[in-house]
């Protein structure tokens, strides 16, 4: 299973993704492994976009699919 930071890095390396495929439970998962965190410490509050990028759930995907399309 891939991880948070392997979806970090597959943004950083694809500047054409247009919005993330993600799996609810598998990023429920990933932030009671890693907690997101600001600058002060404190848990950030997830929005329906990571890194700038619009986020679908579905459970169809194992973690998480980058696409690059509408």
């Amino acid at each position: 299973m891939r991880l948070f930071r392997d979806l970090e890095m597959a943004i950083f390396h694809n500047d054409d993704a247009t919005k993330i495929k993600m799996n609810e439970a598998w990023l429920g998962e990933q932030i009671r492994n890693r907690p997101v965190l600001d600058n002060q410490g404190d848990p950030l509050m997830l929005s329906m976009n990571f890194m700038g990028i619009p986020v679908e759930f579905s459970e169809d995907v194992e973690d998480f699919v980058l696409k690059n399309d509408d």
